[in-house]
This record gives structure tokens, C-alpha cells and sequence, in this order.
């Protein structure tokens, strides 16, 4: 990983921000090799089950919703946006497999994780959650969960760009 980013951060063709920015849309293009083909299939898996767990994650927020957080100032409408933005996360990290998707799913998963831990131990927005409540330690376990896969999910990506960069710079 530190090879990818200090090959990545070199003054070797275009600048930092230009490249960060062609990385964060770029799809790894397809290779042969054994290896290439293992992080092809390892990607995948890995893109399939973070987008369940956002979906998951979605899902339960629409639950409680539904169940009566939506009567709850502040909270009742947070955990609708929670529910529509986990959906729609879990599709764009489906048909639209790039580091940008991660990200944002990883933003969406971390805020929600956090405003849970937040809301057991200090409350939030006039609201405290205990974790003896039905959903909190499911959710505190899946959305830890969610993160680690999407992590390595974009890491298995980073990786495969390397090689994607590395290819096309070996045929020139």
C-alpha cells in the first residue's frame, strides 16, 4: 500500500490532484493474469457484500422509522434520509464500482455508526439511545463490518488501478 501511494504521489506525469481525481472514477481495466483474475473475484465479493451491508444498514434505519423513530424531532427525519441513503448507496456501489462509490459509502456508513455511538453515549439532537434497544448492537456490529469490507473492497480496487498504471506504462 505504501508503494501505491508514494508511486501515486511521484512527480512522474500529471499532478497529485489531477490523477486523484482520474483514480477516484477510474475503472480498472482487464487483465489475464491469475493474480489479476484473484482480485477481480475478490473485488467483487467484496463490492457485492458491502452493498448488502449499506443496504442492510438502509433497511434497518426504514424499520425504525416505520416502528416510530419517525414521531421523534430531528431523529425521525434523519433516519428516513438514513434509509433512502443507504439504497441508493448500496446501488451506485453495484452498477457503479469505482473509489468515489466506496467513499461515499464509507462517509455514509462512519456517520452512522457514529451519530449511534454519539446518541448511547450522550444522546443526540435531545435523544439517547441505549444499547439494550432492539437494532443497536446489531447495527453497531454490521456497520463495523461494513466498513472493513468496504475498505478492503477499495484497497483490492487501488490495487488492480496499480496494476492497471503499471501495465500501460510498461507498453509506452
Amino acid at each position: 500500500m505504501a508503494d501505491l501511494l508514494s508511486d501515486f504521489a511521484s512527480d512522474r506525469g500529471p499532478g497529485l490532484a489531477a490523477r486523484s481525481a482520474r483514480a477516484l472514477v477510474a475503472r480498472p481495466e482487464s487483465f489475464g493474469s491469475s493474480r489479476h483474475r484473484m482480485l477481480v473475484g475478490a473485488g467483487l465479493v467484496l463490492r457485492v457484500v458491502s452493498a448488502g451491508l449499506v443496504a442492510t444498514i438502509g433497511i434497518i434505519h426504514l424499520h425504525l422509522w416505520l416502528e416510530g423513530y419517525r414521531e421523534i424531532a430531528t431523529i425521525g427525519p434523519l433516519f428516513m434520509l438514513n434509509a433512502i441513503a443507504g439504497i441508493l448507496l448500496a446501488a451506485l456501489l453495484l452498477f457503479w464500482p469505482r473509489l468515489l462509490a466506496g467513499l461515499l459509502a464509507i462517509g455514509f456508513v462512519a456517520s452512522a455508526l457514529g451519530a449511534l455511538l454519539i446518541s448511547i453515549n450522550v444522546g443526540l439532537f435531545g435523544f439517547r439511545e441505549f444499547t439494550s434497544v432492539a437494532f443497536v448492537m446489531p447495527s453497531i456490529v454490521i456497520e463495523s463490518i461494513a466498513i472493513v469490507t468496504l475498505v478492503a473492497w477499495m484497497v483490492v480496487v487501488a490495487i488492480m488501478l496499480k496494476g492497471a498504471s503499471t501495465g500501460s506504462e510498461r507498453t509506452r
